[in-house]
C-alpha cells in the first residue's frame, strides 16, 4: 500500500469587473496551457476549481475549454470543486445567500459535467467554525484551509499532513490542510526536490495537498516544464507515491481525528488585514517563531473582518450589500423577479473588492464599480412593477449606532450621514452607478505619524473652513489645516419632510478665523428632486467678534477612469461651456461645472447661486501592480468663498447638482 499520497490542482477565478481583455490574457497564459499539460497525462488525477463567473466567461469565449474539461471529468481524471458561485467571502454573507451561492455552483457543475461536487473551495481560505454546518447543509463533505490554520488549532508534525473532521450544529465535514512546504517547492524548487520532500514524509500515510492559484501557475506549475517533470517522476515512484483526489482519499482513508480551527484565513490575508506597522511586527514574529522551531500556534495575525474596519469604504460596500439583501428578501409573489434580483445581489458579494492585498482589491476602481453596479441593479429589480413613492427614511444604514437619512427616488439614491452632514452614497439609477464610490490612500494615512492626508472619506457636501493663505497644492497634498470642526462633526436633523422630500440639518461648531476661535452655525437644507439635489446653505456667526475665514464645500465624483474618453470637465458660464483638463487647478469666478461621464452617457451639472473660486484635485492612489503607477479614484471639486461676518451676520448660498442621461455625441 502506498505510504504517501499527493493531491495536486488549482483554483481558478475571474473577479467581477475584470475586463474581457484581461481575462483573455490570463486564459492564454495559465488556464489553457495548464489544462493542455494535464490532458496529456490521463492517468494523473487532479483537483480543479473554476468559479461560476469564470465558467460563464469560458462558455461565451472558449467553450472548447469546457468541452475538454468535461472529457477529463468523464474519464475520472479530474475532480471538480464547488464553492460560492461568485467567489464571495462566505463567512461575511447572510446564511441563505451562502446556501444559495453554493447550490447555484453545484447545479452549474451538475449540468455542465454531470457530477455533483463533494468538496468546495473557500475564497481566500477565510474560515469561521460556523461554516461547517452551512457547507454540510449544501451537500459539501470537505474543503481546504492552510496547514498554518491547523497549527493555530494546536496541530503539529505529522498531523499537518492529515485531514480531520470538524463539527458545527451537529453537522460534520472534513478539512484538508494545504501543504505550505510543498507549495514553496513548486514555486522555487525542482520537481526532484518536491519528490524528495514527499519521500521524506512518514507517519500514517500522509497526504500532501497543493492547490495553486490559477493565475500564478505560469510562475509555478508551468515554470520550465515543472508540472510535466513532476508527473513523470511521480509515475516512476508509484511504489510509494500515490497521486489521488480528495474524494478518493477520504474514501480510502477516512479521517479519525476531530479538530476545531479558530476563525482565520490565508497567511496573506492575516498579514494584510493589519495596519502597516503591525503587519511588519507580525511578519517579524512569524519569522522568529519559525527560526526557533515554533509552529505558529500563538502567532496569529488579523482576521478578514479587520479589512472592514481598516477601510471605511469596504464597510460602506458591505453595508450596501446587507441592505440590498434585505430588499431582495422582501420580494414576494414574483419568483422570477426575486431570482433575478437575488442573482445580482450574489454578484455584488464577489469578495475580491472587499479587501486589499498585493494586487487588486478595494483600491481597484473597476472591481468596486462592478460590485456597486450589481447591487444597484438588484435594488432596481426589487422596485420593478411596484408602486414606488420617493421618500426619506431614517435608519442605521451602516451599522454604526448613528441614524442615517436615505433619500430613495425613482432616479436617485442620496444617503446622508449625521456625521459631517454629508452625502456618502449617490446612485444614479439609470446608469446603476454610485458616484460617491471613492477611495483614499489608507496605507499612507496609517504610515504617517499622527494621522496624515486623506483621513476622512472623499464624499460630497463636506464642509471645510480654511485660512485665505491655503493653496490648492496644500489641499492636494493633504497639508492644508482645516480650521473648523465640521468635517466629521455631528449635524442635528431639525426638519424631515419625508414626502416633499426635504431634510434640514444644523451644526453649531467652532471655526478658528483670523480673530481667533468663533462659534459658527452651519445649516444646510437638502431638497431632493427626481434628478437633482438642491442644497441651501446658511452660515451664522454666533461669536462676539468679526469672523474672517474661507468656506469650502467639497464634492467628489467617481468615474471609471480619468482619461478624456471616459470623463470630460467643463466650466459653465450662462449658456456657454469651456472644456478644462482634469489636472490640479485653481480658477477664479466660476459659476458652475459640467462633468460628462462618457462611459455611462451621463451629464452632471454642479451650480452655485454665488460664483466661487474653484479648486480641482484628481484623487489617485498608488497602483498595486506594474504599469500605471496610480489608480484613479475620483475627481475632487472644491468651490470656495471668502467670508467676513460680523457677530450675528448670516451668509447664504444655494448649490445644485443635477443628472441627465445623454448621448456621447452631445459632449
Amino acid at each position: 500500500m502506498p505510504a504517501t499520497r499527493v493531491i495536486l490542482g488549482t483554483h481558478n477565478h475571474l473577479p467581477l469587473g475584470r475586463t474581457d481583455a484581461a481575462a483573455e490574457q490570463i486564459y492564454q497564459q495559465t488556464f489553457k496551457p495548464l489544462l493542455a499539460v494535464l490532458y496529456r497525462y490521463p492517468g494523473f488525477p487532479v483537483t480543479l476549481h473554476y468559479s461560476g463567473l469564470l465558467i460563464e466567461w469560458l462558455e461565451e469565449f472558449h467553450p472548447e475549454f469546457l468541452t475538454l474539461l468535461a472529457e477529463m471529468v468523464g474519464r475520472g481524471q479530474v475532480e471538480v470543486l464547488g464553492g460560492g458561485y461568485y467567489d464571495p467571502i462566505l463567512a461575511l454573507i447572510p446564511t441563505n445567500d451562502k446556501l444559495g451561492q453554493l447550490e447555484k455552483m453545484t447545479t452549474r457543475l451538475r449540468v455542465k459535467f454531470e457530477t455533483r461536487p463533494r468538496g468546495c473551495w473557500i475564497a481566500e481560505k477565510v474560515w469561521e467554525p460556523s461554516l461547517a454546518s452551512v457547507l454540510r447543509a449544501s451537500g459539501i463533505e470537505y474543503t481546504f484551509v492552510d496547514d498554518a490554520q491547523f497549527a493555530f488549532a494546536g496541530v503539529r508534525g505529522a498531523g499537518l499532513l492529515q485531514p480531520t473532521i470538524t463539527e458545527d450544529q451537529g453537522k460534520i465535514i472534513s478539512l484538508f490542510p494545504l501543504c505550505s512546504s510543498l507549495s514553496r517547492l513548486v514555486s522555487a524548487g525542482a520537481p526532484s526536490e518536491a519528490i524528495a520532500y514527499l519521500r521524506s514524509l512518514s507517519g500514517g500515510s500522509p497526504v500532501a495537498v497543493i492547490l495553486e492559484d490559477g493565475e500564478s501557475t505560469t510562475q509555478s506549475l508551468l515554470r520550465d516544464g515543472w508540472l510535466e517533470g513532476f508527473i513523470e517522476l511521480a509515475s516512476k515512484n508509484a511504489d510509494w507515491l500515490e497521486p489521488t483526489t480528495p474524494g478518493q482519499s477520504l474514501k480510502d482513508y477516512p479521517p479519525q481525528n476531530r479538530l476545531f480551527i479558530p476563525s482565520s484565513s490565508s497567511a496573506e490575508i492575516m498579514s494584510w488585514s493589519l495596519s502597516p506597522s503591525r503587519r511588519g511586527l507580525y511578519d517579524e514574529l512569524r519569522g522568529l517563531s519559525e527560526q526557533l522551531g515554533g509552529d505558529g500556534q500563538f502567532v496569529m495575525g488579523g482576521q478578514f473582518r479587520n479589512f472592514l474596519n481598516r477601510y471605511p469604504e469596504a464597510w460602506l460596500m458591505y453595508a450596501k450589500m446587507m441592505n440590498t439583501h434585505v430588499l431582495v428578501n422582501q420580494v414576494r409573489g414574483d419568483k422570477y423577479k426575486k431570482k433575478a434580483a437575488q442573482n445580482e445581489l450574489w454578484k455584488g458579494q464577489c469578495g475580491f473588492a472587499y479587501w486589499h492585498g498585493r494586487s487588486g482589491g478595494i483600491y481597484d476602481n473597476q472591481l468596486r464599480k462592478a460590485v456597486y453596479h450589481s447591487l444597484i441593479e438588484a435594488e432596481k429589480i426589487t422596485r420593478a412593477t411596484e408602486i414606488f413613492a420617493p421618500s426619506i427614511i431614517s435608519v442605521d444604514y451602516d451599522m454604526d449606532a448613528i441614524i442615517e437619512y436615505l433619500y430613495q427616488g425613482s432616479d436617485l439614491n442620496a444617503y446622508i450621514h449625521s456625521r459631517g452632514g454629508s452625502l456618502f452614497e449617490l446612485d444614479f439609477l439609470p446608469a446603476s452607478w454610485n458616484y460617491l464610490d471613492t477611495m483614499v490612500d489608507r496605507e499612507l494615512t496609517e504610515k504617517a505619524a499622527g494621522g496624515g492626508p486623506d483621513v476622512y472619506q472623499r464624499k460630497a457636501f463636506i464642509d471645510h473652513f480654511y485660512t485665505d493663505q491655503g493653496t490648492v497644492g496644500d489641499f492636494g497634498a493633504g497639508s492644508l489645516p482645516d480650521t473648523g470642526d465640521f468635517v466629521d462633526g455631528a449635524y442635528e436633523p431639525l426638519e424631515i419632510n419625508r414626502t416633499l422630500p426635504e431634510l434640514l440639518m444644523r451644526r453649531d461648531g467652532t471655526v478658528c478665523g483670523k480673530e481667533g476661535p468663533q462659534q459658527v452655525r452651519v445649516e444646510k437644507r437638502f431638497v431632493f428632486r427626481p434628478r437633482s439635489i438642491d442644497v441651501y446653505y446658511r452660515l451664522t456667526n454666533l461669536g462676539t467678534v468679526r469672523l474672517t475665514t474661507r468656506f469650502a464645500v467639497e464634492i467628489n465624483l467617481s468615474l471609471a477612469m480619468r482619461s478624456a474618453d471616459c470623463g470630460r470637465l467643463f466650466l459653465l458660464d450662462e449658456d456657454r461651456k469651456k472644456e478644462i483638463g482634469s489636472d490640479m487647478a485653481e480658477i477664479e469666478g466660476v459659476q458652475g461645472l459640467l462633468v460628462h461621464d462618457v462611459r455611462n452617457e451621463v451629464s452632471i451639472t454642479l451650480s452655485s447661486a454665488r460664483s466661487f473660486r474653484y479648486w480641482n484635485v484628481p484623487i489617485e492612489t498608488p497602483a498595486a501592480s506594474a504599469g500605471d503607477p496610480f489608480v484613479f479614484q475620483s475627481h475632487c471639486f472644491l468651490p470656495l468663498w471668502d467670508l467676513s461676518l460680523e457677530p450675528g451676520d448670516v451668509w447664504e448660498n444655494h448649490m445644485s447638482m443635477g443628472f441627465e442621461k445623454t448621448q456621447s455625441s452631445q459632449a
